[in-house]
């Protein structure tokens, strides 16, 4: 299980830390949202899935970072 940590929301830091934990003590492996982008296109040659993987990853939170 790879669940996305970005998805794992909390009403406080407190909370989004407890929500983590239960996902590692469920043995999942948390990441974040952009390795799993890269994980799920693979193989960049592919071309014709870079395009919306790029939209995917490229939010305008990320481009502010």
């Amino acid at each position: 299980m790879y669940p996305v940590v970005d998805a794992i929301g909390g009403t406080s830091v407190e909370a989004h830390r407890a929500g983590l934990e239960r996902v590692t003590l469920a043995r999942g492996q948390p990441v974040s949202l952009v390795p799993l982008a890269c994980e799920l296109q693979r193989d960049w040659a592919r071309l014709e899935t870079v395009e919306a993987v790029v939209q995917i990853v490229l939010t305008e939170r990320l481009l502010k970072e």
